[in-house]
């Protein structure tokens, strides 16, 4: 969406440094004219920075970032001789990613002290309120002392009162914000919302969402906005908060109105996720390779775990190759929950299945509300590519729906044919 009316508005920015060792999800894609692939690419040589927005007032709105310490450069060589490392931030605001009118930008620096067991840090600044109900924060972050970088683009959303961003989860052993939709049986989270004279919140729980996504070239059930709700309880505040955890596995919508359709998604999984370490789970990862008959064995299975080993030792040949296979494809299956959680397992999501299957994308186009994937070819200098588009529903902001042809069906068959072969595929 574009929007016509910009407003020259000056931008408080305020870090404050927080110390954090939770995990969280990465930033969402907006419309963006470059291509990049790094942000589904651990491995890369860029930064991978996390972002929550928490409307906190009617006239400034909080942007949270996390950053990873072991993507940082620390270094001593600076007069207080202190062991550090110094990011450079950069940052504007407009309307929309094509617009070339800059509403406000600002630049600062946040340094980090090296300290032993420190995993990562979180900072905050604030913005004060635009008048515009939606609009886009680009930030570039630099390094100084690594070189490395990162660009992203958060969108701000202040059109319904009821949506997530109106809301913040901490967890309640350090009080540290959150920025991942799910959370173990064993936690307890604080739920913060905007209006901090409510009595109360509302919970509505759902059943847990099973189904892997359809293969790409299938016409894919709509299966998710079918969902039906389980139960609904109301859970007092106390002060500005109120206290919430989950122990049953499922989708959970928190909402200060229970009116409202929108709200805070949080969902609950099992202790290990996003890892994959039962054998319930790595069979549920591993069904996109097997073929019906081969489920129904496995899952009727005494030993499951065995009957998966099984399979991959027959598939290459050997417990060495087999080894390496099984360490490949659970890791794409791991960062698909990290990645793509939504009201269902990353894994089982669109991107999700892609991404295991065919691995991180060697270049993404993002758009307003959709992205691009695509596969490069160097020997046949030919490109395959996948579009997923951002779905409007009221469950989940990481809902992506992949556009489905039926010349997947070649691909698709090409590279689980090369998997069962004991060979990694690469398209």
């Amino acid at each position: 969406m574009y929007y016509k009316y910009l407003y020259k508005v000056k931008t408080i920015l305020t870090f404050i440094l927080i110390l954090s060792i939770t995990s969280c999800i990465t930033q969402k894609p907006i419309e963006k004219a470059e291509t990049g692939a790094s942000k589904y690419n651990p491995s890369s040589f860029v930064l991978h920075p996390q972002f929550k927005v928490f409307h906190e007032t009617d006239s400034y709105s909080k942007l949270y970032l996390k950053l990873f310490t072991k993507e940082l450069r620390f270094s001593s060589t600076n007069e207080q001789r202190v062991n550090q490392s110094v990011v450079k931030v950069n940052y504007k605001i407009t309307s929309s990613i094509l617009s070339k009118s800059i509403i406000d930008s600002a630049q600062t620096s946040i340094t980090i002290k090296k300290i032993a067991g420190q995993t990562s840090v979180i900072s905050f600044f604030k913005i004060k309120d635009i008048d515009l109900d939606q609009y886009l924060i680009e930030i570039n972050l630099i390094d100084l002392y690594g070189n490395k970088k990162s660009q992203s683009f958060i969108r701000v959303n202040k059109s319904n009162d009821g949506n997530e961003q109106y809301y913040l989860s901490l967890k309640s052993s350090n009080n540290k914000p959150l920025f991942n939709e799910y959370f173990k049986r064993s936690d307890t989270l604080f739920i913060k919302n905007k209006n901090t004279n409510i009595k109360k919140i509302s919970v509505a729980y759902f059943k847990p969402n099973s189904d892997n996504a359809e293969k790409p070239f299938v016409s894919k059930k709509q299966e998710q906005f079918n969902l039906k709700q389980d139960s609904i309880w109301d859970i007092p505040t106390k002060t500005w908060k109120a206290e919430f955890s989950g122990t049953k596995p499922g989708i959970y919508i928190i909402r200060a109105d229970s009116v409202k359709i929108r709200g805070l998604l949080k969902v609950q999984f099992d202790n290990a996720y996003p890892m994959i370490t039962n054998s319930k789970n790595m069979l549920d990862a591993l069904q996109y390779l097997l073929k019906d008959e081969e489920i129904k064995t496995m899952q009727n299975s005494v030993n499951k775990k065995l009957s998966i080993d099984n399979f991959w030792i027959k598939t290459t040949g050997s417990k060495e190759r087999a080894r390496e296979l099984i360490k490949i494809w659970y890791n794409r299956a791991t960062y698909s929950n990290y990645y793509f959680t939504s009201f269902k397992e990353g894994r089982k999501t669109d991107r999700g299945m892609i991404y295991t299957v065919f691995g991180p994308p060697d270049d993404i186009k993002y758009f307003d509300d959709a992205e691009k994937w695509i596969y490069i070819n160097t020997k046949e200098d030919t490109k395959l590519d996948f579009v997923f588009v951002k779905q409007d529903n009221s469950i989940s902001n990481n809902d992506y729906s992949l556009i489905r042809e039926s010349r997947y069906e070649v691909y698709w068959n090409k590279s689980i044919k090369s998997w069962r072969a004991g060979k990694v595929y690469h398209y």
